[in-house]
């Protein structure tokens, strides 16, 4: 959803939230200038809350092995898959929503600045340069103020026109318009929220209040200004940036409030309930940074790679897949032209005839900068070095994003170098930049040692399967990573059980592709729903064969993972 309309949204709920408090606890008292101030908060709070995140750290921690696709969305529209993040219609209804939102923002504000303006208009017209106060005719307002001016009309009785005069300026040394601009402010972007309105009224009722109660402490007898107030109750106001005498809706509570017993000082500390409320809101508005690191798996045993340390305290412990991966400007074509380029090959190397593939991990920081740099598997301590310098000359990353949040994240590039005729001291990069590795195992540990094969179980027939999690050359499917996509995306159909159902969410998939490139162990890493679950199993093994992945020159079995996401739009 656009962030501004969420943003908006959250806004909303808070504005109801805490109108709910005050509605349920605190409108009944006498205290009026402590519900005045609270009103005041609750406005400007409700609309501070949502830019307010509690960034928590998930106990929970699962590490993911094989490498890791784009994911994949299937639409349960129309029986239409597709691999896209969002669908036409999404698009059109969010767009729409938009469109209306702004619409009925624009003619809010219209109105606003029409009734300033007019207002402004009222006091140059009739004003007088001596006299805060300001005759006026053909209204049915017997009497408002705003802008610091009183305005009166000229219809009222002399006693009955010092009455009002004295209540408007009651209003006027309390800065009620001020409260009143704020709200009409905040009426313009919460024209749609109901509870915006209701926060008006009872503002305004406050106001009135505490406007009565100043005008009795005068002296004024109670039954005499009921009287006036009474008089005037088939007078309209006619500007609603202003503060009205002869507000006819408020005219009955007014009559309560003025003899209602006055609430004593301990009622001030009810304002203590809305922190518990405010609490619940910042929790609700905040996100939850968890780690996609696998580690544990229902439908598997599996030994997962030992965690990286952590080098650095300045940043977290860098992440394996995060919800947006780092990008490298111009796209992982750039980044593999730019060390292919800048790698020279090392002299001691090509007279000793040394060639081979040296996998570079290093971590992308939160602010996009290249750090932590380290050879996952290395051919000669010339080359590994050579690897080594190549990648800190690397420019900074669009980094990658967890939550929103700019985290650390893992990265992985393979450098080939061969010597071929007469193209020496040539370093070429592999045909694609795998994804981020499993955290990295103790140093010196090989590639095809204990450490990278992970062992799974079959539960049905109680075998179990090796396979690699990272190989010198991982599986290929024909024609690449989108065509796979595409292939999944165009052979999966959302069950009708689960559209009904009005069930969505990922799910995670695992296989093994054998030796032979063919696709077999296939399991559920995480599941949504036993529907959407066999759905995702089925489709991913109508998967044709693949090229598959090399250790040493050989072709071993390696896990592979896709994600699926059954999305009803």
């Amino acid at each position: 959803m656009n962030a501004f309309l969420l943003y908006m949204l959250k806004a909303g709920l808070a504005l109801a939230v805490l109108f709910l408090v005050y509605h349920l606890f605190l409108s009944r008292d006498t205290t009026y200038a402590r519900n005045r101030y609270y009103i005041i908060i609750s406005l400007l709070a409700s609309f501070m809350l949502p830019f307010i995140s509690i960034h928590t750290q998930s106990p929970h921690e699962m590490q993911l092995f094989g490498r890791e696709l784009a994911e994949i969305i299937v639409s349960g529209q129309a029986e239409i898959s597709s691999t896209a993040v969002s669908s036409a219609a999404s698009f059109s209804w969010q767009q729409a929503l938009l469109i209306a939102y702004l619409s009925g923002l624009v003619v809010a504000g219209i109105k606003f600045l029409y009734e300033i303006i007019s207002l402004a208009i009222l006091i140059i017209k009739h004003g007088q340069n001596d006299s805060r106060i300001i005759i006026i005719s053909n209204t049915k307002s017997s009497g408002f103020s705003a802008f610091g001016y009183i305005f009166i009309n000229n219809t009222l009785e002399p006693d009955e026109a010092q009455e009002i005069i004295k209540h408007e300026q009651k209003h006027l040394e309390r800065f009620h318009f001020f409260d009143i601009v704020i709200i009409e402010f905040m009426k313009i972007f919460q024209w749609f929220n109901p509870f915006i309105y209701m926060f008006d009224r009872s503002l305004r009722a406050v106001h009135e209040y505490q406007a009565d109660e100043e005008c009795l402490s005068s002296g004024i007898p109670v039954h005499s200004y009921q009287g006036l107030v009474m008089n005037q109750v088939f007078r309209t106001r006619i500007f609603s940036v202003s503060s009205s005498f002869s507000n006819p809706t408020l005219i009955k509570k007014r009559m309560i409030m003025m003899t209602k017993k006055r609430s004593g000082r301990t009622a001030n500390l009810k304002m203590l309930l809305a922190l518990p409320v405010v609490a619940v809101l910042l929790i609700l508005f905040s996100t939850c940074s968890e780690k996609i690191t696998y580690s544990d798996v229902l439908v598997e045993e599996v030994v997962p790679p030992p965690k990286a340390p952590v080098i650095s305290d300045a940043e977290p412990e860098p992440f394996v897949v995060v919800e947006e991966m780092p990008m490298y400007p111009g796209g992982d074509s750039v980044l593999l032209r730019h060390i292919a380029m800048n790698t020279t090959y090392p002299e001691a190397a090509k007279n000793a005839g040394t060639q081979g593939r040296v996998i570079v991990r290093f971590c992308i920081t939160s602010a996009g900068t290249v750090d932590k740099i380290s050879v996952l598997k290395g051919v000669s301590p010339e080359l590994d070095k050579e690897a080594i310098r190549v990648v800190s000359t690397l420019g900074t990353f669009k980094p990658g994003r967890q939550a929103g949040v700019n985290v650390p994240v893992w990265y992985m590039v393979p450098i080939t170098f061969a010597l071929s005729g007469s193209k020496t001291g040539e370093a070429e990069a592999g045909q694609s930049v795998p994804p981020p590795p499993p955290a990295m195992p103790p140093s010196g540990t090989a590639p095809g040692s204990k450490e990278y094969i992970v062992t799974s179980k079959d539960e049905s027939t109680g075998k179990t399967y090796d396979a690699f999690v990272v190989v010198e050359e991982m599986p290929l499917f024909p024609g690449g990573n989108e065509a796979l996509l595409k292939f999944i995306g165009e052979n999966t159909q959302y069950p009708e059980q689960a559209k009904k159902n009005n069930i969505t969410g990922r799910v995670i998939v695992r296989f093994a592709i054998s030796e032979t490139g063919k696709v077999g162990n296939i399991s559920v890493l995480k599941g949504v729903d036993s529907d959407l679950d066999a759905e995702a199993i089925r489709v991913c093994s109508l998967l044709p064969d693949f090229i598959p992945g090399k250790q040493g020159g050989k072709a071993v079995p390696v896990w592979y993972m896709v994600p699926i996401t059954f999305s009803l739009k």
